[in-house]
């Protein structure tokens, strides 16, 4: 399971996601919505922690994505 930080702040999360493997990222993203989600029901209210983490990972993932799908096309 992640921890409450998932990264140093000594470096960027922009290039920490790189190094993560796609279950991390999944992980850091759904415990961040969870968290999210308690809060908004606590307070009753919008609330966003991290909404740079989550478009982050979301553009990583389609990133690695994509070029799963065009590794096989390089072989041909």
């Amino acid at each position: 399971m992640a921890s409450c930080v998932p990264f140093s702040d000594e470096e960027p999360f922009v290039k920490r996601v790189k190094s993560l493997a796609d279950d991390e990222l999944l992980e850091i993203w759904e415990e961040t919505q969870h968290i999210e989600s308690l809060l908004c029901a606590e307070f009753q209210t919008e609330v966003s922690l991290a909404p740079d983490y989550e478009k982050v990972i979301v553009e990583e993932l389609r990133l690695r994505s994509c070029r799963r799908l065009r590794a096989p096309l390089a072989g041909e």
